[in-house]
């Protein structure tokens, strides 16, 4: 699979993945992190009863998240579903280790190597954005496209359980989360903050490995975005990617921020590629690298 592939090249993995049982003070009680038992997934416990789970063995380095509150939980993204079923689920049986808590996913963005298991949960919810509320039938149902997915035809549809607010807080039981509307890679991404924890979760926006941007138009949103985000956080925050080694260090927002910058303002310069038959223009400042495809052309 070529963008697979490509994925692979980009990435810069880290060879280190541990699964940690640790204990977390927290409300008075002690909260004993699981160990987890996987062949495939790495599952590493971040404090304040949040779990990264890593897929260092698939094409895409995917990274998902589970949310743990004292009455639901969440899963922010169902993984790339390259690897063999257990118990005859793909990730679904990962977090059944963990808890018996009911479990919402949340989708960071639509992309194919982030939704191949969405048939494993039967409570799915979307952010409430304006250009979804539009797409959804009377009855729930939500009909991908193509270049919701970007690769592939699957999923074909789903049906959407549930709205969350931007910007409000969701009550887990006991804590709340957060969604932002992170849009750049994705018009429909999504980022969760967690405040209590000072953990952001950022999908495929920002993560340690080569940005992907799909239109011309995306750096200024990309700009608008970081602006944002720049304006919420403050560098006690935890930043976690969606791909690769997960925690992203607090300076690369600001990294990118210069490097948008960098390019808007042509000190970067750029290479000419063609990748799957589009033209791309491959941008580099420092660490950074950003595939800027020229499909507006």
């Amino acid at each position: 699979m070529k963008y697979q592939t490509l994925i692979i090249i980009c990435l810069s993995l880290t060879g280190v993945w541990q699964t940690s049982c640790n204990k977390d003070k927290r409300d008075n009680q002690d909260y004993e992190a699981v160990k987890v038992h996987s062949r495939w997934f790495d599952v590493n416990y971040l404090g304040d009863r949040i779990y990264c789970i890593e897929e260092p063995k698939s094409s895409q380095g995917n990274v998902s998240y589970l949310i743990l509150g004292d009455d639901r939980a969440i899963i922010f993204d169902t993984g790339c579903g390259e690897n063999e079923e257990v118990h005859g689920t793909k990730i679904k049986y990962i977090i059944d280790q963990i808890t018996t808590l009911p479990v919402t996913l949340i989708q960071s963005h639509f992309h194919f190597d982030h939704n191949q298991n969405i048939h494993e949960f039967e409570q799915i919810g979307f952010p409430d954005l304006p250009a979804l509320r539009d797409r959804v039938e009377e009855n729930g149902l939500f009909q991908f496209r193509q270049e919701d997915l970007f690769y592939g035809n699957y999923p074909s549809e789903i049906t959407v359980d549930e709205w969350f607010p931007m910007e409000s807080d969701i009550d887990l039981g006991g804590r709340a989360i957060q969604l932002i509307h992170v849009p750049g890679h994705s018009d429909e991404a999504v980022a969760i903050v967690a405040s209590s924890s000072k953990m952001i979760l950022l999908g495929d926006f920002l993560y340690n490995g080569t940005l992907f941007l799909f239109h011309n138009d995306d750096l200024a949103v990309y700009q608008h975005t970081v602006d944002h985000l720049n304006s919420l956080l403050t560098p006690e925050f935890r930043l976690f990617g969606a791909h690769g080694d997960p925690e992203v260090e607090f300076g690369q927002l600001q990294k990118l921020d210069d490097f948008l910058n960098c390019i808007e303002e042509g000190t970067c310069q750029f290479t000419e590629q063609t990748v799957w038959g589009i033209p791309a223009h491959i941008y580099n400042y420092q660490d950074m690298h950003i595939l800027l495809f020229q499909q507006d052309e």
